[in-house]
């Protein structure tokens, strides 16, 4: 069994059961060293919900090493043919094992996905420009990994109901310890400053998204 930790909507026991139908040991961790940052562009949201090649609100959720900063993650195992699956689904991530830490002070090693670049993906993953043009190139045709991005609404909206099905406690992490691509605004002030944002447990984002 591979241990797999998850951060943005995947804090959600359902949607990670959507995702991971036979996943086992659903819980609660904290994984230290690491911030959430929306710095990479969503592909999906170019592939399936009519975001335009000009648009900034195109940012989906990563992570990145941040010191002094810890976020509440869910962690579960699944099997390796599962996991592989998850894996292809977050293609364009890196995958870090990280440390986490259970409710009851126990640490364990998980499987999280946190920052790339556009050189090594291109070099690492997408073996031919013939792949990497039926994963990202189809669809999009700028950088991936960027600092002036903004969080595709309905997809930020998503990851705060999965953080509030956990508590406040879990909600206030996780509008604490993520940030805009500009690596210093939080979410929270960002949802504090956009009116459209403030009623996002109403939202009705009409699909999931998987991380």
């Amino acid at each position: 069994m591979i241990s797999v930790v998850g951060y943005g909507s995947l804090l959600s026991e359902q949607s990670a059961r959507e995702t991971v139908p036979e996943l086992e040991n659903f819980r609660l961790v904290v994984v230290p060293g690491y911030r959430r940052i929306f710095n990479k562009v969503g592909i999906v949201f170019f592939s399936r919900h009519g975001a335009g090649e000009t648009d900034l609100e195109v940012a989906s959720c990563s992570t990145q090493p941040a010191e002094d900063i810890s976020i509440i993650c869910s962690q579960f195992e699944c099997s390796e043919t599962a996991f592989r699956e998850l894996y292809e689904r977050e293609h364009r991530f890196r995958w870090a094992e990280v440390e986490t830490i259970d409710q009851k002070g126990v640490k364990s090693q998980g499987r999280m996905c946190t920052g790339y670049n556009d050189q090594d993906y291109r070099l690492n993953k997408c073996i031919t420009e013939a792949e990497y043009q039926r994963r990202v190139g189809q669809f999009y045709s700028g950088v991936i990994w960027r600092d002036d991005i903004l969080p595709f609404s309905r997809y930020l909206a998503f990851c705060l109901q999965a953080a509030n099905t956990q508590g406040e406690p879990v909600l206030n992490n996780f509008l604490d310890s993520s940030f805009l691509a500009d690596g210093e605004t939080t979410i929270r002030a960002y949802v504090e400053q956009h009116p459209q944002l403030v009623d996002w447990r109403t939202f009705d984002t009409g699909y999931s998204y998987k991380r």
